[in-house]
């Protein structure tokens, strides 16, 4: 699948989710100006995408992401880190291709801009999965995954002891396996339900 076709396709499910919280739209190409080297394939994802009021996806599979004028500030505690004279400097583990797009409870989904489809690993502190092998599976996951949240179970996807129930948790690693095989679906779940 194109990343063009994900996009529409994550924005056009960020639309329709009751419980998310702010803008996501898809639209023709638009130029901007990078706040930090980005790579094609985030080029791409600004490019097309418009965001307002900080978008939320909401309910169970929460992810807040980060608009351009964020987004350097997103790289800090990431790839700048604060020496302990106050000093911030560059973290001496982190891939300077590494862009962190996104967070969950402040970890990170991070795209490998030097590859040609942007590889998506999740950040869990120092821990890292992969998720998926380009940043257009990863969001048609999204899509689906937060489609269903919606439509399927009416956002009713946790127990008495709010804790996500099998169901949803079964139908979520489906979508995962279909479009991102067993490794990329093993570190979806260890991401957002880990």
């Amino acid at each position: 699948m194109s990343l063009d076709v994900a996009l529409k396709n994550f924005a056009d499910a960020f639309a329709a989710g009751s419980e998310n919280i702010g803008t996501v739209e898809y639209r023709p190409p638009q130029p901007f100006v990078e706040p930090i080297p980005l790579g094609s394939v985030l080029r791409d994802y600004y490019e097309r995408l418009r965001f307002s009021d900080r978008p939320l996806v909401g309910a169970r599979l929460m992810l807040k992401l980060f608009t351009l004028d964020w987004l350097e500030a997103a790289q800090h505690g990431w790839r700048w880190i604060r020496n302990k004279d106050g000093t911030i400097t560059e973290n001496p583990v982190w891939n300077k291709h590494w862009i962190v797009i996104a967070d969950r409870n402040g970890d990170a989904i991070v795209v490998d801009n030097s590859t040609a489809g942007g590889v998506v690993t999740g950040h869990i502190g120092s821990y890292s999965v992969k998720i998926a092998d380009d940043l257009a599976s990863f969001f048609q996951v999204m899509a689906e995954a937060m489609t269903l949240e919606a439509i399927t179970f009416n956002y009713d996807v946790l127990d008495d002891e709010l804790n996500p129930i099998p169901g949803f948790l079964d139908a979520v690693s489906a979508i995962a396996m279909r479009i991102l095989g067993p490794d990329g679906e093993a570190g979806f779940m260890e991401f957002f339900f880990g």
